[in-house]
């Protein structure tokens, strides 16, 4: 097939979407061309355009978050220029917000069918007002009636949200979950390490995240330090690895929190899966999500998880014994979350009872969250749609 991947925020869990899906598809033999914002990257981005760039064809599109009629009308218009001269596309697939809309515009007046992937609804981020949540909820709604032949959905929480909003006819939604690169199993797994007791090592709670408004790294701080408060006899720590536009008011609010000397800012991390193999529990502080690859990958990592009630997490964490879900932007609640599986068994066998736990996560994702099974679901969509 022939397929055009449209992507203007290819940072986090969006690029890691868009990578693990166009790897897939040229595997598979499929002809494939990537137009891309190069403002809104991040250094795994980055390297996979070097990486395939003799495998996909690259377009640079000069868009950035914010609507722009300039910009994106001309990002649109590119688009078409070059379909018009490489020939028609078999589909294109959109993927966030605006990269949606550039797709979904472009596929409607080029007549091809068109596919998008929100990644995560946009309306539902703490960063917007009513009124902005009402207008994008609008925008979305004409986009999905008008101009979407499919709209993948990444978790059944989210599909039930487009469906309450009617953002698209319930016919036209697919759920195609995220999931982990078959290879990053391994990478992630490691070893199992031997229990040991909170006299040899503090427990450590960790994260990995953007420091956006809506991963919330400021409660997960807020968390910790109460956790800290109720709990001074417990040995613990914190580290949260990532970087982002709220990375400096973070590690002030650290600096003045008390404990700055249990709680690490790592920054920019290449290597999860040693990272991952620091933490002893992973906690999730996010206000919304689509599904957090994070947290698969944390799971993989055979990780225990402490998360806030975001979508998504009905079909990953709730399903296995142990795992922690708390209500979302409370701090109070996810301090309680936290001391909750803290506490699980005595110090000496904490570890152990904690390991359980990370191994029937890793169990759980490994059978129903696979990267070969997600792109052939995704290569379904596309065929019913030629």
């Amino acid at each position: 097939m022939k397929i055009l991947q449209v992507a203007e925020t290819c940072s986090g869990g969006v690029g890691r979407h868009v990578r693990s899906l166009c790897k897939g598809l040229v595997a598979r033999g499929h002809q494939l061309t990537l137009a891309y914002s190069p403002y809104r990257t991040d250094e795994a981005f980055r390297q996979f355009v070097t990486d395939q760039r003799d495998e996909i064809k690259l377009i640079s599109l000069e868009v950035g978050r914010t609507i722009s009629l300039t910009s994106d009308l001309q990002s649109i218009i590119k688009l078409m220029r070059f379909i018009k001269s490489e020939g028609q596309f078999d589909v294109i697939h959109g993927h966030s917000s605006k990269g949606g809309a550039i797709a979904r515009i472009t596929g409607r007046l080029s007549q091809i069918p068109t596919v998008y992937t929100p990644n995560g609804l946009v309306m539902s981020s703490p960063e917007f007002s009513r009124l902005e949540a009402a207008v994008f909820t609008m925008i979305e709604r004409i986009l999905g009636h008008l101009a979407t032949s499919r709209f993948i959905v990444v978790s059944e929480d989210e599909r039930e949200l487009v469906r309450g909003l009617r953002l698209v006819p319930r016919k036209r939604i697919t759920l195609v979950q995220n999931a982990i690169d078959d290879e990053d199993f391994e990478n992630l797994s490691g070893e199992d390490l031997v229990g040991s007791s909170l006299d040899e090592k503090p427990l450590v709670f960790g994260s990995t995240m953007r420091f956006t408004p809506e991963k919330a790294p400021g409660l997960l701080v807020e968390a910790f330090v109460r956790l800290s408060e109720a709990l001074p006899q417990v040995p613990m720590q914190l580290m949260i690895a990532g970087d982002g536009k709220l990375f400096d008011e973070t590690k002030e609010q650290v600096e003045a929190s008390g404990v700055s000397h249990k709680i690490s800012l790592l920054g920019w991390r290449s290597n999860v899966g040693a990272l991952l193999r620091e933490f002893d529990i992973f906690v999730l502080s996010s206000l919304y999500e689509g599904l957090s690859y994070s947290l698969l990958e944390a799971m993989a990592a055979k990780l225990p998880i402490v998360s806030t009630s975001v979508p998504g997490m009905r079909e990953t964490i709730s399903r296995v014994p142990g795992n922690v879900l708390v209500p979302v932007g409370d701090p109070e609640a996810l301090a309680q979350g936290m001391r909750k599986i803290a506490t699980v068994a005595e110090s000496e066998s904490l570890r152990q009872s904690l390991q359980r736990i990370g191994q029937a996560n890793h169990d759980y994702v490994r059978v129903r969250f696979r990267q070969s099974d997600a792109t052939r679901r995704t290569l379904e969509v596309y065929r019913c749609l030629r």
